[in-house]
């Protein structure tokens, strides 16, 4: 709305677009109980939440008790900030690493988990002072896997959603702001239609 933020959540399923979304004044624990209210309403029960650890959704994913995924991406842009000043890596070793935590979070396949996380054991020695990065890996790394323990798609990051609010984000540049909640919503049902169309 014109001079105003506003923060839009979106419900996405891989198989079926967009199911709801919820219009509040900012990404919050409240705003994400009322879209899992909603979804509740409609009969429609997650397997599994993909997001990027914004605190809020990680609270009400526990309340729910549903499985949540880490998306990879965003744990490697974290892991890039730890280990690179100025675009470059701290250390030349730090690449290694990069590349290493890169590789095991990217795997197909759940079988060949325990193979690289030997392999990483033993590599690990040779970086003195990154212990909290290995704490870090040790503890995201279970989120982060979860997609390879499914038969549906469900995917390993929140690109689709990403890629779709920076594109909400664009339109409504053109827009100029909208005038009201209610012209938002229209907006949105607007464009959510002709993007499960395309």
């Amino acid at each position: 709305m014109r001079g105003e933020e506003r923060a839009v959540l979106i419900a996405y399923d891989t198989g079926i677009g967009v199911i709801d979304y919820w219009i509040d004044v900012s990404e919050n624990t409240m705003a994400y109980s009322v879209i899992f209210q909603h979804l509740d309403m409609v009969k429609y029960h997650p397997i599994c939440v993909v997001s990027d650890r914004h605190t809020s959704i990680v609270n009400v994913v526990k309340e729910r008790n549903l499985p949540h995924q880490l998306c990879v991406f965003h744990l490697l842009k974290q892991l890039k900030e730890w280990l690179m000043v100025a675009g470059e890596f701290r250390l030349p070793k730090d690449t290694l690493l990069y590349a290493r935590i890169h590789h095991i979070f990217m795997t197909n396949r759940i079988e060949n988990v325990p193979k690289l996380l030997e392999e990483f054991t033993l590599f690990q020695s040779a970086f003195d002072g990154r212990e909290e990065i290995f704490k870090w890996f040790r503890e995201v790394l279970p989120n982060a896997m979860i997609h390879l323990s499914y038969k549906e798609n469900v995917p390993r990051t929140s690109a689709y959603i990403e890629s779709l609010n920076r594109r909400l984000r664009q339109r409504f540049k053109t827009f100029y702001g909208v005038k009201s909640e209610d012209s938002l919503r229209k907006t949105l049902r607007m464009l959510f239609y002709f993007q499960e169309r395309k």
